[in-house]
């Protein structure tokens, strides 16, 4: 999209990146520009000037708590009246505070995605609009994890994967709205807030070599300009932009490839076992479940309660379940008491996106079991409809459980060290378009898990963390997940989906990560797909993701390791880069 003579709104635009964008836009053509921030002064200031330079009205600022929902609404529709209309909107507001985690999920994830939904609302093609283009801000640590900064990366891998959503054929026929990502490195320092105790921004910085915003900027024009729809693209060290070709879904570790040859001691289970095989197994298994103190979140239904009843079956010491549903919860504990004869299951009645009520429910657990040794990260909603929800327990509850275990089973917090399983889903990006905001939820997981699973953290608190990704599990979850998607349009749309699938039982679930426990390295992530046995994937480094161009087509070089072609992939779709020459 060429710039000249459009309306733009950018969100966190008092200062720093937001700031160049502006500055960068309007000497690019933009017509008018809209600058909401939360600081009035530094917004007032920032207007000034930019009238000073490109001429009186040329930017209007409005103040507006992009986390406050009804003031954000009513601030974007004040914006659109002022502008006559939308054309382009940088989402780009953003805060690193890792001690208020809930200011930085709200302002990260939540506010980016109101912003989105109504920038697409206002633009779309099928209600009237001409389209547009949406530039959503994530960062480096998006598609990469920073050790120190855990919360961000989970909030900012949460970005990358709802603009992807978003961004498919699905929405973007109907819409014409361009959703594009673009992930600078860590150079606004400005936005560093509360950091935890010890960590220091030269702490962060180190491994990124600082670049001036007005870097960023020159990479935004290209990328509004230039850029695909559902493209990712990163910004770092002061260099162009350039786009980034992230897989659909995360890859396997196999023997071919290379990234193989660099973890020798990956296992991927395939083979039937024999029976002496399985019970060697077994075993191995009792030997690292047997007598330890295990807590679950959402533990009364579903995958919880096939976690719950593997546990038991490997002699599991005591169990803590916590759940929101407290008939159900206290039925279970109960049952099982009278079943064993002693009180082997305590229940806790908790809504887990109430971080209160979670500190309140580890320190109870504590005191009631001694110590913890494993937590199973698992409770989780399927509801788009209440998407702001699905984003309080999804992200908000998987962060605050995962803080609080790494807080009581930490050797450098008087702990012993333990076992945290964070539960993510896996999903091909292809088949995310009617769950954007439930698809972005499991990704911060992602993120999450490979943040605290850092050497950095496993050589001080000796929790090792595993992220589990299930396939499609038969739970209440699933099965009525076609009546809890945004549109009532998407419904047919999505059953037709769900019926490609094969759909695997909670059991095998929990029997998988029963092995999972047993071999499962500090940083791993799993999958239990289809019924089959788990297989280990994992992240790739964006950086060799970098997606090249030849006479106008996308172009991926092929890549050799011991002398065997990896890949060579040549994408035929024209691109847009003969107006960006």
């Amino acid at each position: 999209m060429q710039i000249k003579d459009k309306r733009v709104i950018v969100t966190g635009a008092a200062s720093g990146m937001g700031l160049a964008f502006s500055r960068e836009l309007l000497r690019n053509g933009a017509l008018m520009i809209v600058m909401i921030d939360i600081r009035q002064s530094l917004g007032e200031q920032a207007v000034e000037s930019l009238n000073n330079e490109f001429g009186r009205k040329r930017a209007v600022f409005l103040h507006c708590d992009v986390t406050n929902n009804s003031e954000f609404d009513a601030t974007f529709k004040e914006a659109i009246n002022i502008l006559g209309g939308l054309d382009i909107l940088i989402n780009n507001a953003g805060v690193i505070n890792e001690t208020d985690f809930s200011e930085a999920i709200d302002v990260n994830v939540t506010a980016v995605i109101r912003g989105t939904l109504l920038g697409i609302q206002q633009m779309r093609k099928d209600s009237g609009g001409k389209g547009g283009v949406i530039v959503n801000i994530s960062s480096i640590a998006g598609l990469r994890a920073v050790s120190q900064l855990p919360v961000y990366s989970a909030t900012k891998h949460a970005v990358v994967s709802f603009s992807r959503s978003f961004a498919q054929p699905y929405h973007y026929q109907r819409t014409n709205v361009k959703i594009i990502v673009l992930c600078p490195g860590l150079d606004d320092i400005s936005v560093l807030e509360d950091l935890p105790e010890g960590i220091s921004n030269v702490d962060i910085l180190q491994n990124y070599r600082p670049q001036r915003v007005e870097s960023v900027a020159h990479g935004l024009i290209y990328v509004i300009r230039c850029a695909q729809n559902g493209s990712v693209w990163i910004s770092e060290d002061g260099k162009p932009v350039y786009e980034v070709q992230l897989p659909d879904t995360l890859p396997q570790k196999t023997e071919v490839d290379a990234e193989a040859y660099l973890y020798p001691s990956f296992r991927i289970l395939r083979r039937r076992s024999s029976a002496s095989e399985r019970a060697k197994e077994m075993e191995a298994i009792n030997c690292i479940v047997s007598g330890k103190n295990v807590l679950i979140t959402g533990g009364a239904a579903g995958l919880g309660n096939a976690f719950l009843n593997h546990f038991l079956k490997h002699g599991a010491n005591k169990i803590i379940i916590l759940d929101i549903d407290a008939e159900t919860g206290k039925r279970i504990a109960l049952g099982i008491e009278k079943s064993c004869g002693e009180k082997k299951v305590h229940f806790i009645h908790t809504d887990v996106s109430n971080h209160k009520q979670v500190a309140e429910a580890f320190k109870e657990a504590s005191s009631l079991l001694g110590n913890i040794d494993i937590v199973i990260n698992n409770a989780g909603v399927l509801d788009e409809r209440r998407w702001e929800k699905e984003i309080a327990v999804n992200i908000g509850g998987m962060v605050g459980t995962a803080m609080l275990a790494m807080k009581y089973m930490s050797r450098d917090t008087g702990g012993n060290g333990g076992i945290l399983v964070n539960v993510s889903q896996h999903m091909d990006i292809r088949n995310t378009a009617q769950l954007p905001v439930y698809s972005a939820t499991k990704q911060a997981v992602i993120g999450l898990s490979q943040s605290l699973s850092d050497p950095y953290h496993y050589e001080k608190a000796g929790v090792t963390v595993i992220t589990l990704c299930p396939g499609l599990t038969e739970t209440a979850l699933t099965i009525d997940s076609p009546n809890r998607l945004l549109s009532r349009v998407m419904k047919a749309d999505f059953v037709k989906n769900l019926e490609q699938f094969s759909i695997q039982t909670p059991y095998v679930v929990a029997q998988g990560l029963m092995t999972i426990l047993r071999i499962g390295e500090c940083g791993s992530i799993w999958v239990i797909e289809s019924g089959r046995a788990p297989y280990e994937v994992y992240v790739p480094n964006p950086r060799t993701l970098r997606r090249h161009y030849k006479n106008n087509f996308p172009h991926v070089e092929t890549k050799v390791a011991r002398g065997r072609a990896i890949r060579e992939v040549c994408d035929s779709t024209r691109t847009d880069l003969m107006s960006c020459a």
